[in-house]
């Protein structure tokens, strides 16, 4: 398994999200599958976004269903489907 950052992706998450995307590499891997990272803090996101704060990441959807992704981020993330991107944030409740 290969993680691939998208060329212009930059800047760092805080380590609750990192370790959130190192569930989630481990699910590709387990799975054999290529992770692809999209975004990070870069780009334009919405005003408030969680990007901006180094607690979101963009991935694409790639051969991994979302109910995995919601499932080995466990509940104080927020996944969703925004067609060409899995967003994932950490927004405990």
């Amino acid at each position: 398994m290969t993680v691939w950052i998208k060329q212009g992706v930059i800047g760092d998450l805080q380590s609750i999200a990192r370790k959130g995307l190192g569930h989630v590499a481990k699910l590709y891997g387990s799975a054999g599958h290529d992770l692809y990272i999209t975004s990070l803090r870069e780009g334009n996101h919405s005003a408030g976004s969680f990007h901006y704060d180094g607690l979101a990441f963009d991935i694409k959807p790639g051969k991994i269903n979302i109910k995995e992704i919601r499932k080995v981020l466990g509940p104080d993330w927020d996944v969703v489907d925004e067609t060409n991107h899995f967003h994932c944030e950490y927004d405990p409740k």
